[in-house]
């Protein structure tokens, strides 16, 4: 019997549980939350498939100690909390599970985000608790900007067809893809810089001073992706001098949010920050629990996974499979 380590169910869905899923398909489920070095091998050291929580860190002890382990899934989309580098070493496949609603949960939430600010939607709720109705707030449209998407992936481009229609130029900057800008040049054009990038050696850290430096003071900054992308002391002093009119955030360098981070001293009116669950929603669950289930089975029957993250070691994993059996 194939053996299953979770973490604890993070929020109820309309639907079984994954670990309800998995129990009834017959697999030997184990729940694991915090634990030390000296807990990795008697947690670990007979499991074959661990699902991520994203709240927890993957690091290369854990494949060290896991010798039957053929796959570790994200059940969401984000991976950067698992050794990625150490999966390879040891021939493990990394997936997660970018459904739609996911997708599009995100995708909603950033445009939402720039017309917060936009139209400063706090400022007009405060006056109104305040008792001022109808007050003069030097709000702008959406309508006429530059909208500068940082990545040109999934999520980006579902960015961009939500605002098809709302009469914005959309320019995207992603080394990879081509036909977009460099960086510099998004960063001096845009009234809207919105960031969809995975956390990497290239993008950790890419957006400091010296960028928020090239920006428009008009311009607005949104991150709905990784929060190591931003350097945050950077970005609230940008703010606080003015060099840029705003930020939504739901991702930040350090999670749960440190209650010393700058951005929470900076104007609340300029600045919205979420507890990077902007885009759940209901019906995400359902379908990311669904994936999940596909991920593990597959991998099971020595299938690949719908979303491989590290497709590189497939090789490697083969041969580790063929070790297993």
């Amino acid at each position: 019997m194939s053996k299953i380590a979770l973490p604890p169910a993070s929020a109820a869905t309309d639907g079984p549980r994954l670990e309800d899923r998995l129990r009834a398909a017959g697999y030997d489920v184990v729940i694991t939350d915090r634990w030390t070095d000296a807990d990795l091998r008697p947690l670990f050291g007979d499991v074959d498939v661990v699902v991520a929580s994203p709240a927890r860190k993957y690091p290369v002890e854990l494949f060290q100690a896991a010798p039957r382990m053929r796959l570790i899934t994200s059940p969401v989309i984000g991976v950067d909390t698992i050794d990625i580098d150490a999966a390879n070493e040891f021939g493990v496949l990394v997936s997660n599970c970018p459904t739609m609603e996911n997708i599009n949960g995100i995708a909603e939430a950033t445009v939402m985000f720039m017309v917060a600010l936009l139209l400063k939607l706090k400022q007009k709720e405060r006056s109104l608790r305040e008792g001022h109705f109808r007050p003069r707030h030097a709000s702008h449209l959406l309508w006429g900007r530059t909208v500068g998407l940082i990545g040109y992936g999934r999520i980006a481009r579902q960015v961009e067809q939500r605002l098809q229609g709302w009469g914005v130029t959309i320019q995207a900057a992603d080394p990879y893809v081509a036909g977009t800008l460099p960086l510099d040049q998004l960063l001096r054009t845009s009234d809207v810089v919105s960031v969809h990038v995975v956390l990497t050696s290239e993008t950790r850290n890419m957006i400091g001073a010296r960028e928020l430096a090239l920006m428009k003071p008009s311009a607005i900054v949104i991150n709905t992706s990784r929060g190591g992308a931003i350097v945050e002391e950077d970005l609230a002093e940008a703010i606080n001098s003015e060099r840029i009119a705003g930020a939504a955030l739901d991702v930040f360098q350090q999670e749960p949010i440190n209650m010393d981070n700058p951005l929470l001293a900076c104007d609340p009116e300029r600045v919205i920050l979420t507890p990077h669950s902007i885009g759940h929603n209901l019906e995400s669950g359902p379908t990311g629990i669904q994936m999940a289930l596909d991920n593990i089975e597959r991998a099971l029957r020595g299938e690949l996974p719908e979303s491989v993250i590290n497709p590189e070691v497939v090789p490697a994993w083969r041969r580790r499979l063929a070790l297993l059996s």
